[in-house]
């Protein structure tokens, strides 16, 4: 019988979501008020229908209880607050979100349970307006919106598909707000003009005096309570962190720079960030990139297991058993690790970690400079075979370039491009074969040329593949270049070693041509083994390079 059982990221995650959803709707209600109060109000109905009802409340303000309950248990179970910017800000801004819905329960809810003032922009917009509280209301707004939208791109940033809608989606996340808020002004405005006649404020549904009283009471004394809950568990924080520093149970975590004591309860990166030793974290250790991942070097034994999420984690990167994520492991006795990922130069004041790494689809090239073919006996001057590469060089990075590849390690051997880094794996596949054809066509002018001036040509090989691979920036100190790493790149590297082995210049995966949509029943293709999560892969060989413009498509 399979055991469903529910993580405390995927709860956080999931009751995150729900807020975030609630807070568009919102932002989206308010921009509506640019078109009129009336239609305004007829959105708000809709999502006033959503979230009072009985299944809406218990989602919504369960979510919300769940959601501050982790961010307390968070913050309380951190052993140091030492971390990246990005993450302070983000805790600081989900601390700050809860004041929107106080603010929301107690203009709404309890109006309308206790004084049963129905929930209208009509009442609600003109008491803010009429007590000068807009400018509070629209600073509210901020906080969860920021908050949420950070969540988002922890959670999903790097997938393919986020990546792909990453420029859409950050308009949106500039646009909404600032509509919702001129949206707030202008109904505002409409409201304050109705209100100069006397008939329609003798009619309006407005909270009296005493009862607007009676509710900023209730929302103040909520917003202290909730105050008060914050204090309270950083007081509880540092109580444990005093219990701590003065039990015996200390660990010793033994880095190959140095080693370090902290208490039990530490986890790995806890005591790296307390203690200043450079360590990557790209997800902010929360078990989701591996890049914190050490090999334990001695007392593995006296370890305690993985994690849920950290074991789908280290199963994903397919990590031997000596290999755990810092960001997870919490000792109990002795260790010693090593971390795999070195920070040293990665580590720059203001982040900890160079540009965030995503994974995608993509289409690799690879060429392989084989040989210099002389036409003569007559030996190559190295300065004519360096001016020679220069050229060819050349030639292939033109190409790469005109179709839309990004240029990746150009040296003697030969040069990599990726393709796919802004577009789907299709263009991608169809990028990579347009970028070989035109290779093809400038290594033959290129030839003749060579033998022309200097009595020899260049013979190369060329390989296409397609697959995931992560793309990221590599290097050390500021000379860093964006690059593709993974299994797809390992075997078009394979590939390429193949073609030059062969008779055959070009090399194409039976990936890469069906991606692109080249029809594939009708192609003689044979398994090459390779390296990788993928022992084979499908491959067809040529002399001359697949001109696309002349495929027909099996789609």
């Amino acid at each position: 019988m399979t055991t469903f059982r529910v993580t405390r990221r995927e709860l956080r995650l999931t009751t995150g979501l729900v807020l975030f959803a609630y807070v568009s709707v919102h932002l989206v209600d308010h921009a509506f008020g640019l078109v009129s109060v009336a239609v305004a109000e007829h959105a708000l109905r809709l999502a006033v229908a959503v979230w009072h009802s009985w299944p809406g409340t218990a989602l919504l303000y369960g979510a919300a209880g769940i959601h501050i309950a982790l961010a307390f248990v968070a913050v309380y179970e951190r052993r140091t607050l030492r971390m990246p910017p990005v993450q302070a800000l983000r805790i600081a801004l989900g601390f700050a979100m809860p004041l929107l819905v106080i603010g929301h329960v107690a203009a709404t809810r309890l109006a309308t349970e206790l004084y049963g003032l129905s929930p209208t922009y009509t009442r609600i917009v003109w008491g803010l307006w009429t007590s000068d509280n807009e400018g509070r209301q629209l600073a509210l707004l901020a906080p969860g919106w920021l908050h949420g939208c950070l969540g988002i791109d922890f959670a999903f940033g790097r997938r393919a598909l986020y990546q792909r809608l990453r420029p859409a989606l950050f308009g949106a996340a500039l646009l909404l707000p600032v509509l919702a808020g001129l949206g707030f002004l202008a109904m505002g405005r409409e409201l304050a003009v109705l209100a100069a006649d006397p008939a329609w404020l003798a009619s309006a549904e407005v909270a009296d005096t005493a009862q607007r009283i009676a509710l900023g009471r209730l929302r103040d004394g909520l917003l202290a309570g909730y105050l008060v809950l914050i204090g309270l568990v950083f007081v509880a924080r540092e109580i444990r962190a005093h219990i701590e520093r003065r039990s015996k149970s200390l660990v010793a975590i033994a880095y190959p720079q140095r080693t370090v004591e902290v208490p039990r309860g530490w986890s790995v990166l806890e005591a790296s960030r307390g203690f200043g030793i450079p360590h990557l974290s790209m997800c902010g250790g929360n078990a989701r990139c591996s890049t914190c991942r050490v090999r334990v070097i001695a007392g593995a034994a006296n370890l305690p297991p993985p994690s849920d999420n950290e074991r789908r984690t280290l199963e994903r990167i397919r990590a031997p058993a000596d290999v755990r994520l810092a960001c997870q492991l919490r000792p109990v006795a002795d260790v010693a690790v090593v971390p795999l990922l070195d920070a040293t130069d990665a580590v720059q004041p203001g982040r900890e970690a160079p540009p965030a790494v995503v994974e995608r689809d993509v289409a690799v090239l690879f060429i392989k400079l084989v040989a210099w073919k002389a036409d003569t006996h007559a030996p190559q001057s190295s300065h004519d075979v360096v001016y020679a590469l220069d050229r060819f060089l050349a030639a292939i990075g033109n190409a790469i370039a005109e179709a839309g590849g990004l240029p990746g390690r150009f040296d003697n051997e030969g040069a990599t491009a990726t393709f796919g880094i802004a577009t789907d794996l299709e263009i991608a596949c169809r990028q990579a074969l347009v970028a070989a054809a035109e290779i093809e066509r400038g290594l033959a002018d290129l030839n003749a040329d060579l033998v022309r001036e200097l009595g020899f040509t260049a013979d190369y090989a060329l390989a296409i593949h397609a697959g995931p691979a992560a793309i990221g920036y590599v290097g050390y100190g500021h000379h860093r270049a964006r690059t593709a790493v993974g299994d797809t790149v390992l075997a078009a590297q394979m590939l390429r070693d193949v073609a030059a082995a062969s008779s055959t210049r070009f090399v194409v995966s039976r990936a890469a041509a069906a991606a692109a949509g080249m029809p594939t029943k009708d192609i003689d293709w044979r398994p090459v083994a390779v390296r990788g999560a993928r022992p084979t892969v499908e491959i067809t060989g040529s002399e001359r390079a697949i001109r696309f413009d002349s495929m027909p498509s099996n789609r």
